[in-house]
């Protein structure tokens, strides 16, 4: 019924056989990678069942890849709110070791836990400014999303826009945790989610389909 590819399954395994054998990740483009393929995929497989809207008229290529710039989005916020929980109980690192080092932050530092002002207790400046470049990136990536979810069938615009905007919640809640991710986990909660949904929804009927 739906004009599925084959290969974003292909490339969804091959990001769960990632976690099986890689524990860090060097460089932004090889975590692209991983998030490309463990949830840019699910924008790829979702968006020939959602459908695009019936008024669209433009370059449904563009859809596509606003599709895959969400999973990106969704993939780096969780990282990001799950820095701590993934280096006690996993031993990963997935944000980029490279650009740790561009905030003077070693790997060393970051497992050991060095990177708290010893008087206060919280997360030192290097963190902070660490952890505001990677928030930046991944509202970037939300931003390049927003246009496409406008695009999509009347029927999947709510429930798309609403996802977009509670996950890209999350990052402003890491922000009033004061970049702390290493002791507190960010989420939006059930409430705050319940408050968000008459707003996202006026916001869906009210798209027009243009990118």
């Amino acid at each position: 019924r739906f004009p599925l590819e084959v290969q974003p399954f292909v490339d969804m395994v091959d990001g769960m056989r990632m976690d099986l054998i890689k524990q860090r990740y060097q460089t932004f483009d090889e975590l692209y990678e991983y998030c490309y393929r463990v949830a840019g995929t699910v924008g790829l497989m979702t968006t020939p069942v959602m459908g695009i809207h019936p008024d669209f008229k433009g370059d449904v290529e563009a859809v596509y890849e606003g599709a895959l710039a969400l999973g990106t989005a969704n993939q780096l916020t969780n990282i990001l709110r799950d820095v701590g929980e993934d280096l006690r109980e996993r031993n990963r690192i997935y944000v980029p070791l490279d650009e740790l080092n561009q905030f003077g932050i070693t790997e060393s530092d970051l497992v050991n836990y060095k990177i708290r002002d010893p008087i206060t207790g919280k997360v030192d400046d290097r963190w902070r400014s660490f952890m505001k470049f990677q928030i930046a990136r991944a509202r970037e990536y939300f931003t390049r999303a927003e246009s496409a979810a406008r695009c999509l069938d009347p029927s999947a615009a709510w429930p798309v826009w609403s996802a977009l905007v509670i996950y890209r919640g999350i990052l402003d809640a890491i922000e009033e945790n004061d970049y702390d991710n290493l002791s507190q986990r960010a989420y939006v909660s059930k409430m705050q989610k319940f408050a968000m949904l008459p707003q996202t929804y006026i916001e869906s009927k009210q798209f027009k389909p243009v990118l």
